[in-house]
Formats: C-alpha cells, sequence, structure tokens
C-alpha cells in the first residue's frame, strides 16, 4: 500500500481539475448515476439482479484484485443469508464523468455502509471509476474499478474495526 502514497497527491490534483471540469457534464450522466442507483435497489435485497446492469463481458477490480460478477453476488448472498435486520447505505458524490452516444464514463467518491440488527457496522471508503456502454438503447456496466480510502467519519469509538478500515502505513 505504501507505493500507492506517492499516488495520492497527483490524486488529488487530478481530482480537483475533475471535480471543477466536471460540473458542466452533470445532465449528461445522469442516466449513468441512474444506472449506479438501480444496482443499489438491489444489491442487499435481490443481489442477482444486478446482472441485469453489467454487461457480459464486465470487469471488475476491486484494489488489487479482479472479482468476477457471479462470486461478488456469492458474497452478497451469504451476506444477507448471515445478517438478521441488513441495511445497505450507498453515499455517492460524482466526481467526473461523460456520456457519449454509445460510451460514458464516471468517478466517483463512495461510502458503503452495512449495517444489521447485530450492531454490524462494515462501512467501505472508496473511489471508483465505472465505464458503461449502451447497446439498444440501454446503458450497462462493463467496467468498475474501485481503490479503498481510508474513511475518516468513523472514529475509534464507533467501530471496532477502526485500524482496519483506517491502516497506519
Amino acid at each position: 500500500m505504501k507505493r500507492y502514497n506517492r499516488l495520492l497527491p497527483l490524486l488529488v490534483t487530478g481530482v480537483f481539475w475533475i471535480v471543477t471540469a466536471g460540473q458542466a457534464f452533470a445532465a449528461d450522466t445522469d442516466a449513468l448515476t441512474n444506472v449506479l442507483k438501480k444496482v443499489d435497489q438491489v444489491v442487499c435485497t435481490q443481489p442477482r439482479q444486478i446482472f441485469n446492469f453489467y454487461s457480459a463481458d464486465m470487469v471488475i477490480i476491486n484494489d488489487d484484485k479482479r472479482i468476477l460478477p457471479e462470486n461478488r453476488i456469492k458474497d452478497y448472498e451469504v451476506m444477507i443469508s448471515e445478517l438478521q435486520g441488513l441495511k445497505c447505505e450507498q453515499n455517492r458524490t460524482v466526481l467526473a464523468g461523460n456520456a457519449g452516444e454509445k460510451v460514458g464514463f464516471l468517478l466517483v467518491d463512495e461510502l458503503i455502509s452495512v449495517t444489521s440488527r447485530l450492531s454490524t457496522d462494515e462501512r467501505q471508503h472508496s473511489v471508483c471509476t465505472y465505464v458503461f456502454n449502451k447497446n439498444s438503447g440501454q446503458w450497462k456496466i462493463t467496467h468498475e474499478h474501485c481503490s479503498s480510502l481510508p474513511d475518516y467519519t468513523i472514529v475509534p469509538g464507533d467501530d471496532a474495526l477502526y485500524y482496519f478500515h483506517n491502516p497506519v502505513y
């Protein structure tokens, strides 16, 4: 992870430029953000339905791992079966994006929280890039790449896994 610390200043500089330039593209990206909202609605209740929003050749990269959509769905199903009173919340901020006739992308800062009746509170803070293709008039996610970030909204007293979420390098 230390090797990524060198890239953080470049990312922050790039994100600042993208945030200021990305404001003009908001209307262009509404259709793309709506796809992510639809995924959010089913991911913790009916995870198999997320296939409706992914292309057949979908690639998911989370940090340094390649994940198959089928395995992600299995993970969601296990989570649903093990956690009672499951509640998932996604909070996304679009930093940049654009949508053409057939291809679009979003750069997103996202915070995902999973809670259950048993006081489980799992949070993941990431910056993600989503690439979309439009086929038969419908946007599909073809590439998803998320890199974990520390979640500074989590303080040691709030979460037993604070140092897992926010490792000190």
